[in-house]
């Protein structure tokens, strides 16, 4: 099973364990936002995952709109030519929510740092 330590990046690691603290203690929504906050920042230091894409259904769709959008959206016009951004539609998560993040933006950061070995 993959944990944040498996993360090279010690700043993305860093997010993902605060996140794991915040979702253990209840505390979804700063789960959510840490998590966010730790997606952009991963296209920050692995600009080429932004021009990634994946067909899905005859599309070709890009690979950073796989984005669960449960509340935290990634708006598609800032997609994948520009700054990536995420709008908050509400403050508070389930933890259940927050865990969706939390793997989601856990895999994507482990697939692509496995990628550029």
């Amino acid at each position: 099973m993959a944990r944040p330590s498996d993360i090279r990046n010690d700043e993305l690691r860093a997010q993902l364990e605060a996140a794991f603290v915040a979702m253990r203690a209840g505390r979804g929504g700063e789960a959510v936002k840490t998590l966010a906050a730790a997606y952009l920042r991963f296209f920050e230091l692995f600009p080429d995952a932004k021009k990634e894409t994946f067909l899905f259904r005859g599309f070709t769709i890009p690979r950073m709109m796989r984005w669960p959008n449960l509340g935290a959206n990634l708006k598609p016009e800032s997609a994948p030519s520009g700054t990536p951004e995420i709008e908050f539609e509400r403050d508070r998560f389930a933890a259940s929510e927050a865990m969706t993040y939390y793997q989601f933006v856990l895999d994507e950061i482990l697939a692509k740092q496995d990628a550029d070995r």
